[in-house]
């Protein structure tokens, strides 16, 4: 049985594709989700699973996550620059006044992170409203930066052992951790940034 991640590719065909192209080292684990970051084809936890499965645990999750991150900014800072007039054409006026752009809009640190923390939350349809919003480079940035950094690792000890996740309830307390701590530090950055800029204004 085919596990489909995608209308055209299954989990297999994508952790085949890789074993084939595997003597490309790291470099095919990092291209993989930075292109990607361009298309929005291929979910990044699938993307994630199986390069750990490939190429091991910190091999896999650091090449997912530097290639997801380095990506999804590039794709960012080019529909900011030049994706203006191609966006319109596809998304009416109307939908980029609705809640979603809202949320966006208003949006600060705190909420960008909670929402990439999420494993397979859309990531490039979420890039796309971000370019459009009004939201702060710096808070949308370090938010998915950091929430990528936890969505991977628990994705990544998931795919590594399913069954040793379950049983070790110490892995998923240590990952709550990390999601707290991510949390406040961030916050404390957002705080501190905003209290600069009052005091600047």
């Amino acid at each position: 049985m085919k596990l489909h991640i995608g209308e055209w590719i299954s989990f297999h065909q994508l952790q085949h594709f890789v074993r084939i192209h595997e003597n490309l080292g790291v470099l095919i684990a990092f291209l993989i989700p930075f292109v990607d970051s361009f298309l929005g084809i291929i979910p990044l936890g699938a993307i994630c699973a199986t390069n750990v499965n490939v190429f091991g645990f910190w091999t896999g999750f650091l090449a997912t996550y530097v290639g997801s991150v380095l990506g999804t900014t590039g794709m960012y800072f080019l529909l900011k620059k030049t994706g203006a007039k191609w966006i319109d054409r596809f998304i009416p006026q109307k939908k980029k006044e609705n809640a979603s752009m809202g949320w966006l809009n208003n949006s600060g640190f705190g909420p960008v992170f909670l929402w990439f923390c999420i494993p397979f939350c859309p990531s490039f349809i979420t890039n796309i409203f971000a370019s459009m919003s009004k939201i702060r480079p710096i808070f949308y940035i370090s938010g998915f930066t950091m929430g990528k950094l936890v969505a991977l690792l628990l994705i990544s000890f998931i795919g590594q052992d399913l069954h040793d996740f379950i049983e070790e309830p110490m892995e998923t307390i240590l990952v709550l951790v990390a999601i707290l701590i991510l949390w406040f530090v961030g916050k404390k950055v957002e705080k501190k940034f905003m209290t600069q800029r009052a005091n600047n204004e």
